[in-house]
């Protein structure tokens, strides 16, 4: 369901996604919970052992001392000045180096992992080429040819997304990533050699060098070490016309990861030390000098609660006959519970277009 609304131009908001294809995709989830969570608490011994974070990440202001949450021992600070939710603990480049870049980016890339080209392509298709046409449409809706502009995907992982904008026609495009791995393989996977290595001190050189038009960070901002640093180059680069994020919220699936450490927690783990909400969006997005001029509302927070359920069932030894029970009870739900969730800005996941002012 699209809308659109008065703003500074005529402004896109879409709200809403099928769950079909992400929850073919991350059987792993509910299969190998226990694996994903052995995973999740060793990056989360190494992050509580880091320097106290003491600015918000987002904006930052002090943050206050008191944290206001504890989950899977990691304490949380929501900001007083813009809303944004701080993990207590710095991105130091021992942690990023851990997370992102240990064994050429192999382990990172587990996350992302497939076994052949049709999986790749099945996942750049479901996933990644609505990400590229809401980009295509909100262009055109601010009166550009995007045919005419030149793309760069910051933090490109496997190519998903460069391989999307590829599929719908668009032939100016490149992408870069800190791991060699995802590189090698997502050059392979897509058939172009459009990705490329950058170290993880170049992000800034290269978002204030690059001549694209449009910067893409898909899933990116917040594994950055200092994003307002990179949204600082960003504004200085005079190139940039359009900065495309999506970023994850401060939403409902926080709050059903409180429930249990013994679920995989999606929304806080791994590299997802802070989260965004609809304020702290604007409030960067004003301070670097651009609008929002297209959102794009969709989450995955009823699916956390149907996980959720369903791995607790399980771990209670529930029959066979109560869990196919709840399983063909609630399927059918989640993507119209969700729906309401996105329609009040309140989902997991958002997409938005910046254009400078």
């Amino acid at each position: 369901m699209a809308s659109l609304k008065e703003g500074v131009e005529l402004k896109i908001e879409q709200f809403g996604k099928s769950s079909a294809s992400l929850i073919n995709q991350k059987k792993s989830f509910f299969n190998e919970n226990d694996k994903h969570v052995k995973e999740q608490r060793k990056i989360s011994d190494i992050y509580v052992l880091q320097p106290i974070r003491l600015c918000c990440k987002n904006c930052d202001y002090t943050l206050h001392i008191e944290h206001d949450f504890i989950k899977d021992g990691i304490k949380y600070k929501i900001c007083e000045t813009c809303t944004h939710l701080n993990g207590a603990y710095q991105d130091t480049d021992e942690f990023c180096n851990i997370v992102y870049t240990g064994d050429s980016g192999k382990d990172y890339a587990q996350n992302y992992e497939v076994t052949d080209i049709s999986e790749f392509n099945y996942r750049l298709t479901s996933i990644y080429i609505p990400k590229a046409e809401f980009l295509y449409t909100s262009l055109i809706n601010d009166q550009v040819d995007p045919h005419n502009m030149k793309y760069l995907d910051f933090g490109s992982g496997s190519g998903y997304f460069v391989g999307a904008l590829n599929k719908i026609g668009l032939k100016n495009i490149s992408g870069t990533e800190v791991s060699k791995y995802q590189v090698d393989f997502g050059n392979k996977m897509i058939g172009l050699n459009a990705l490329s290595v950058h170290k993880m001190d170049e992000t800034d050189s290269i978002l204030q060098q690059t001549n694209a038009e449009v910067v893409s960070l898909i899933g990116v901002l917040e594994h950055l070490q200092n994003p307002r640093s990179a949204m600082m180059h960003i504004k200085m680069n005079k190139k940039i016309k359009y900065v495309y994020l999506s970023v994850p919220m401060f939403s409902l699936s926080v709050f059903l990861e409180m429930m249990s450490d013994d679920i995989y927690h999606r929304q806080l783990h791994g590299g997802h030390t802070h989260l965004y909400t609809e304020k702290s969006l604007q409030y960067f997005s004003q301070e670097f000098d651009f609008d929002i001029i297209s959102e794009w509302w969709f989450g995955s927070d009823v699916l956390d609660l149907y996980r959720q359920i369903f791995l607790n069932l399980e771990k209670n030894k529930s029959s066979n006959k109560l869990i196919d029970a709840f399983k063909v009870m609630f399927t059918p739900l989640i993507d119209s519970i969700q729906l309401e969730l996105d329609k009040k800005s309140g989902s997991s996941e958002v997409h938005v277009l910046l254009k400078r002012k």
